[in-house]
């Protein structure tokens, strides 16, 4: 699995799809439509603090390792955690401070298990990457 590059971008919506507390895990996933004809999840893993809209359309993601603006002067980053600013359709809609984003594009339907953490599926899988803090 090749490591991501900042910023990411992808010209499809977003949902919030599940958050685990236990494991402090967040996924967002793009269905695929007719337009779009894959699926895409987006897991971040160890979360701290996360701001979101329950969806969002044309997506960027965009890493702060160092030096965070004014605007996200409130948020708490400690250890090995980055912090993701979420934009959609150019505008800031929320962030996400983590330790790790891994990101799946394949072919399997919306309610399917995603194919980051089950390796059964991986031949599903179209392209993958990672971007893990540290």
């Amino acid at each position: 699995m090749p490591a991501l590059t900042f910023p990411l971008k992808f010209e499809r919506r977003f949902d919030v799809w599940s958050y685990a507390i236990s494991h402090s895990v967040l996924l967002l996933r793009s269905g695929r439509t007719s337009a779009a004809p894959t699926r895409i999840d987006l897991m971040f893993r160890v979360v701290q603090e996360m701001r979101l809209r329950q969806w969002m359309d044309d997506v960027e993601i965009q890493l702060l390792t160092e030096g965070v603006s004014d605007r996200f002067a409130d948020v708490q980053i400690s250890g090995d955690r980055a912090l993701f600013v979420i934009l959609s359709a150019g505008s800031v809609c929320g962030f996400v401070v983590a330790g790790a984003l891994y990101m799946s594009e394949d072919d399997l339907e919306y309610g399917e298990r995603s194919t980051i953490d089950t390796s059964e599926l991986k031949d599903s899988v179209i392209r993958s990457g990672y971007y893990l803090l540290g």
